[in-house]
């Protein structure tokens, strides 16, 4: 526990009446005299109780505990201030990042530069800013690290070579659950760089008319954290990113493992690669010829209510198949809340292409197949609703369908693992958002594989964070930010003395540490290492 420090109380002045000085070297304490009596010998004698000492410049006392426990009152502490520096908020990401076993791992990996990594991803975290604003973030929060300045960020960066990068990969695999789905999913980063190879045109998903970056990432569906990224060209399509992705598998020790992947990945290429080596679930689109056939043929059954999957208002049947030569069971499953809400979107959408079209708006060379358009000798439009298309799409409405090779699970388990596959695409919201990833504005290969990786340590701390406080986000109508805002309000001060005082923890902040099992005196622990032998409550 803590150790207190002699609080410095403001100077009073020193009793006129019982009381008693004592010398011992350069300082004169002053004792309370009370309760006369006498002793075993017969001698008179008294209590006395040191209540401060004398300072030296104005004569006065420098009172102690004891002073206002005797003389009443209240203690004016007196304070020369050296600094005032944010520390919740830092102490517990840092925790986390021990606890998880992250840290440790960095370290192993990056000897000379693993405290600076796991710095500056802590700074993402919390702040989410550009990295030149690095340098004073850290002389506002008490760290015990030396402060990264721009320069020496960037030469650290320089340093996370590929090597090292795939030497973390296979450690942090190793460290982490083996049986377990990996959710796999892939991205872009816009960049504004004209000297990486990697940076190209391509299908950009934020609508940015900029040159990217793609991202593939492995994330585990259980312990629901980041587990391994690589880039790849801006041009290549997500499609065929996969076998080049799952090329990393062996070199990491991705053995015992199964795959999750949106529709966008199905296609047969995809499917007998997988096959050969892991279990996998796969959405398909709705648009595909498998699609229409096993809804035409099966979708009025499962809208039964014997199909109802346990408390869910879903329904769901497994279909045996085996048409790319391997068995798995195509999973049917009918949503009526979504059928719903897909009929009210497709509708309005009908109905705006429609005033578009007459409006004289230039036909698509796709997406027109709602439609009947003519066009006469003075380019007068008719335009008529080709009714078979739109019912032919309402019908497949509702209906969602997923394909996988493991054949023990029901399809309310294959649902259940489906749908974590969203928490990839909140971390990829995350990675472009709070940790200051919407841009690439580095321009060297090596610097931007220096920062994407920190960026990736970032993302595993905060998915850790949010599923630590998803609960309490939710009751408290609270965001992430906002619980890390209210833990820096934690500070420390450091008197000129070298004293740390940490302020008064509130409730909500109690609340917070205890979603992490930690809890103030934890805090004040932490404090304390900073200087075991000098602190105290202010």
């Amino acid at each position: 526990m803590n150790q207190k420090h002699k609080v410095p109380y403001d100077t009073v002045e020193v009793p006129e009446k019982n009381r008693r000085l004592k010398s011992t070297g350069s300082s004169t304490y002053v004792y309370h005299l009370s309760k006369s009596f006498r002793n075993e010998k017969g001698q008179p004698t008294n209590i006395q109780t040191c209540i401060g000492s004398i300072d030296k410049e104005s004569g006065k006392l420098v009172p102690n505990d004891n002073y206002f426990g005797i003389y009443g009152g209240k203690p004016g502490i007196k304070i020369e201030i050296d600094s005032i520096q944010n520390f919740g908020n830092y102490y517990l990401v840092n925790e986390i990042a021990e606890e998880i076993g992250l840290a440790r791992v960095v370290r192993n990996v990056f000897s000379g530069t693993g405290e600076e990594i796991l710095l500056l991803a802590i700074y993402f975290v919390l702040t989410g800013l550009p990295m030149y604003r690095c340098d004073g973030w850290c002389r506002e929060t008490m760290t015990g690290k030396e402060v990264l300045t721009s320069p020496r960020i960037s030469r650290m960066l320089k340093e996370i070579d590929n090597h090292k990068r795939m030497e973390f990969f296979r450690a942090w695999v190793n460290a982490r659950q083996q049986h377990e789905y990996l959710a796999y999913d892939v991205t872009s980063i816009s960049s504004y760089s004209r000297g990486n190879d990697l940076v190209e045109y391509g299908y950009n998903r934020d609508g940015e008319s900029l040159p990217q970056v793609n991202i593939g990432m492995y994330y585990g569906e259980e312990s629901r954290l980041p587990i391994f990224y690589c880039t790849y060209k801006g041009s290549i399509v997500d499609k065929s990113h996969l076998e080049y992705m799952m090329q990393h598998n062996k070199i990491l020790g991705i053995n015992d493992v199964s795959f999750v992947m949106d529709r966008g990945f199905y296609k047969e290429e995809n499917i007998t690669s997988l096959s050969h080596k892991h279990k996998y679930i796969i959405g398909i689109s709705n648009s595909l010829n498998i699609a229409k056939e096993i809804i035409a043929k099966y979708g009025e059954e499962v809208m039964s209510s014997r199909y109802i999957l346990g408390s869910k208002s879903i329904r769901g049947k497994a279909i045996l198949d085996d048409r790319y030569g391997y068995r798995s069971n195509i999973m049917l499953f009918y949503s009526k809340s979504k059928d719903l809400d897909e009929d009210e979107i497709f509708i309005t959408k009908i109905n705006k292409r429609e005033q578009e079209l007459m409006e004289g708006k230039p036909l698509r060379e796709k997406g027109e197949e709602y439609f009947i358009v003519t066009e006469d000798d003075t380019s007068r439009r008719s335009i008529k609703r080709n009714h078979d298309a739109i019912d032919e799409h309402l019908n497949n409405q509702g209906f969602f369908l997923m394909m996988t090779t493991d054949l023990r699970k029901t399809p309310e388990e294959i649902l259940d693992i489906y749908r974590m596959k969203d928490i990839i695409e909140k971390s990829f919201d995350d990675l472009k958002n709070a940790i200051e990833m919407k841009r690439l504005r580095v321009h060297s290969e090596e610097t931007m594989d220096g920062k994407m990786f920190v960026s990736f340590i970032a993302l595993i701390i905060r998915s850790y964070l949010f599923n630590k406080l998803s609960d309490y986000l939710e009751k408290s109508k609270s965001s992430l930010a906002e619980v890390l805002d209210e833990l820096r309000m934690i500070k420390v001060v450091k008197t000129s003395d070298g004293v740390l005082l940490c302020n008064p923890v509130t409730k909500r902040q109690r609340t917070i540490l205890a979603c992490f099992d930690r809890s103030e005196d934890d805090l004040k622990d932490a404090v304390s290492r900073f200087n075991p032998t000098s602190f105290f409550d202010l």
